[in-house]
């Protein structure tokens, strides 16, 4: 399948890889599903699902050839089952790694097909293949809030509940009030998704010094250069950028990470 340009300005890359459900897209196509809690995001978002090929590892750990063979057959099948399922969604596009690429080489590779397609594109969703989205969010109120603060806020991540207490040097609080949510007049011009008009309501981010590879919402151009800066990007980006976020908080600095408070 295909994705086909349309006006929106946030797109989605899903990345995944072998796992044992395989050739079941089950998993993934909860994630997918969970999106509509995106309220807010276009139901036509460009989304990019990439299919990571095994490490050169596998093969050399593995001894059996029969255990190879089967989770390459389930691989295999597992692409197409996607192909099949999301053929006739114009804004679906299923990209099959033909190397191992880790997450930072799959986002790389997505990121440079939607620049290709979509040249409009802001935004970009980081999704794994087994974290969905259980509760709503407010994607209009995030657009808004970055669009306010485009020196301020580059990363948005979704607050987990065994983190405590996260800050950045000297970094304060986002308390942004939101203009527009409801089937019309969204700052991002995205078609929302099911939400209800609501007015008079504050989102508040707030400020963290620890990145994560679980989902976030980015400015796609500077997640696109975080990521070339990595000195390999065929890795989980999660543990260089979280020392390198770490490490500039310390001066008082910020990379512009926030978690979503609601």
């Amino acid at each position: 399948s295909s994705i086909t340009s349309n006006t929106s300005l946030t797109a989605l890359i899903i990345t995944s890889s072998w796992i044992p459900t395989h050739p079941s897209t089950e998993m993934i196509e909860t994630v997918i599903n969970s999106t509509e809690r995106l309220k807010g995001l276009s139901p036509t978002a460009p989304t990019v699902i990439t299919i990571d090929d095994f490490h050169s590892d596998f093969f050399k750990e593995t001894k059996s050839t029969s255990e190879i063979d089967a989770k390459r057959k389930d691989l295999e099948e597992y692409s197409m089952n996607l192909l099949k399922k999301y053929a006739k969604s114009p804004n679906v596009h299923i990209l099959p790694g033909m190397d191992h690429l880790h997450i930072g080489g799959s986002v790389l590779k997505a990121m440079e097909l939607i620049e290709l397609l979509h040249p409009t594109v802001k935004y970009v969703y980081y999704i794994q293949h087994d974290f969905e989205f259980f509760e709503r969010i407010d994607h209009s109120a995030l657009i808004e809030v970055m669009e306010e603060y485009p020196n301020t806020v580059n990363l948005i991540r979704f607050l987990a509940r065994n983190e405590k207490n996260p800050k950045c040097g000297n970094a304060t609080k986002i308390f942004h009030t939101v203009r527009t949510f409801g089937d019309n007049g969204t700052i991002n011009n995205d078609v929302s998704r099911g939400s209800r008009s609501d007015s008079s309501r504050v989102l508040t981010l707030i400020p963290a010094e620890k990145y994560s590879d679980n989902n976030h919402l980015a400015r796609f151009q500077w997640y696109k250069e975080t990521i070339q800066s990595l000195i390999s990007v065929r890795r989980a980006p999660e543990f260089p950028l979280q020392k390198r976020a770490r490490q500039i908080c310390q001066k008082n600095e910020s990379m512009g990470i926030y978690l979503y408070g609601h």
